[in-house]
């Protein structure tokens, strides 16, 4: 039903504005790397009491110190 197809988009939504959030955060902080920084984002789906709950990653990234994506790591933790 389309009721049930908004409560699937709705996390998924609220991800992409984070993590448009994040890339901001991450943009203007790199100047103060010294290092490289590992990024990983995605949707928590919570379950009911008795069942596990699941992480949907959608993002793992290694970045250089400048914040520019060295390599993307999300194929080494899902199958993408």
């Amino acid at each position: 039903s389309e009721s049930r197809n908004r409560m699937v988009e709705l996390p998924y939504a609220l991800y992409e504005s984070q993590d448009m959030l994040m890339q901001d955060i991450i943009q203007t902080g790199a100047k103060k790397l010294k290092r490289q920084t590992a990024v990983l984002g995605g949707v928590q789906i919570n379950t009911s009491p008795y069942t596990l709950d699941y992480f949907h990653p959608l993002r793992f990234e290694l970045l250089d110190s400048t914040g520019r994506v060295m390599e993307n790591l999300l194929p080494y933790i899902t199958d993408v």
